[in-house]
């Protein structure tokens, strides 16, 4: 018979990271469990296995983080519509390919991959809940290619080529939108703009958002 949860009566040690596990692989998730429990400063506070009843789970246990095994495009969705969500760190088959940028873009503060052994797994827990992104060399090395790249314009100068969502980012911010307020308007992540944002300036070659939109506004870029 198949469980949809497997409930734990282990309290939280002061100072460690409350974590949840979202697992549909019967055996992977029983070794994500029993490997994250034997690190003090990890405390394994719910599992499941289904994404219906992970939501549940969550804003009954306020978790620090939400470790997600492939999770299902539905529950990457969700994770996007909502900005109060516990850090989410992410294994994927490969994350390196598209469904690795779908999960980054949906808001994950970690992605790494199915066979990560658990003391990176841990580590990826323990960055992330200082603030970091974590992200696979390959993942990072695609991210890094859509920095500034420049053509000529039809006069003659350098223009910086931004993707469509870096031109959704700039033209909120000639409209004086803050990052929660870009997040909102084009439903991605806070962090994901912060991201998006510093590329902007980057491109520019701009130290200031306002620097960055008048620059943009010079190129034609926006419409001030």
């Amino acid at each position: 018979m198949r469980q949809n949860s497997t409930a734990t009566s282990r309290q939280p040690i002061p100072g460690s990271a409350a974590i949840v596990i979202f697992c549909a692989d019967q055996e992977l998730r029983r070794n994500l469990t029993e490997a994250l429990r034997e690190d003090g400063a990890v405390a394994v506070v719910g599992v499941r296995d289904n994404a219906s009843s992970l939501r549940e789970l969550i804003d009954r246990v306020f978790p620090s983080a939400v470790l997600a095994d492939a999770p299902p495009r539905e529950l990457l969705a969700q994770w996007r519509r909502r900005h109060d969500q516990p850090r989410l760190i992410v294994l994927l088959e490969n994350p390196e390919a598209e469904e690795g940028f779908e999960a980054l873009e949906a808001g994950a503060h970690a992605i790494l991959p199915r066979a990560s052994p658990a003391r990176d797994i841990i580590s990826a827990i323990k960055t992330v809940g200082a603030g970091y992104l974590v992200v696979p060399p390959g993942l990072l090395s695609r991210l890094l290619a859509q920095s500034p790249m420049l053509d000529r314009s039809r006069k003659g100068k350098e223009r910086p080529q931004l993707t469509p969502r870096e031109l959704d980012v700039i033209a909120a911010m000639a409209d004086g939108a803050s990052n929660k307020a870009i997040a909102r308007r084009l439903g991605i992540s806070f962090h994901t703009v912060k991201f998006h944002v510093a590329s902007v300036l980057a491109k520019l070659d701009a130290d200031t958002r306002t620097e960055a939109v008048a620059k943009a506004a010079q190129l034609g870029l926006v419409m001030l």
